[in-house]
């Protein structure tokens, strides 16, 4: 790992959510991207700094954020956008269906679209501690939704994508932010190699924190 790549959470988080996504053979690089939901996190703004037109928009102001508005609600004309995507936000929007509507809307024919959203079946046994009142309160949204994978892939399918890909990742928790920042360091040494192998074996692949979702616009 090189001094550019030195460990770090928004380098893990590049990789497991983005890289993979568009490192198929296939996939030619994006134009004009749109990034919902890009809150404070610069690893969307580093890995797209070199494309054209980088969009990160939010509900909420945070430094970076060039457009202010909901994902139900995108200022933005029909396909325009050759990728957009939404990494952690989508679990949090009460109206999904219109949030996927848009989302559609706005992604250019063949345009490509990824999503990350909780994982109901997370090592952390999220889905089980969603039901206590004390786990609950101490998750600052409104709305908090887990997916499956086949609810993912069944809602991409369903918002017209084809070409649909789904994978687990991000098998480390981002409470190990909270520890000391040379054993995060550390620890987060292994996560790009511990997310690559869990994806390779039957009992863990299925169990990371988030699901990826990736499709092409019909």
């Amino acid at each position: 790992m090189s001094k550019a790549q030195a460990p770090s959470w928004d380098n893990y988080l590049r990789a497991v959510f983005l890289e993979k996504a568009l490192s198929h053979r296939s996939e030619r690089l994006p134009r004009v991207v749109l990034d919902i939901g890009s809150g404070s996190s610069s690893f969307s703004r580093e890995m797209f700094a070199a494309v054209p037109s980088f969009i990160p928009a939010d509900i909420s102001l945070h430094s970076g954020i060039r457009v202010r508005c909901s994902m139900t609600d995108l200022p933005f004309r029909s396909e325009i956008f050759d990728l957009v995507i939404s990494l952690r936000a989508l679990q949090h929007v009460v109206r999904e269906t219109d949030a996927l509507r848009e989302v559609l809307r706005v992604t250019h024919r063949r345009g490509r679209v990824i999503f990350g959203v909780a994982n109901r079946h997370s090592w952390t046994l999220s889905g089980g501690r969603l039901q206590n009142p004390r786990w609950r309160r101490k998750i600052p949204y409104k709305m908090y939704r887990l997916y499956s994978r086949r609810e993912l892939e069944t809602k991409l399918r369903g918002m017209g994508c084809t070409e649909v890909r789904i994978w687990c990742a991000f098998f480390l928790p981002e409470a190990i932010n909270r520890l000391p920042p040379t054993l995060t360091r550390l620890i987060l040494r292994v996560g790009i190699p511990l997310d690559r192998f869990a994806s390779h074996v039957p009992l863990l692949r299925s169990v990371g924190t988030h699901w990826v979702g990736f499709g092409v616009k019909s």
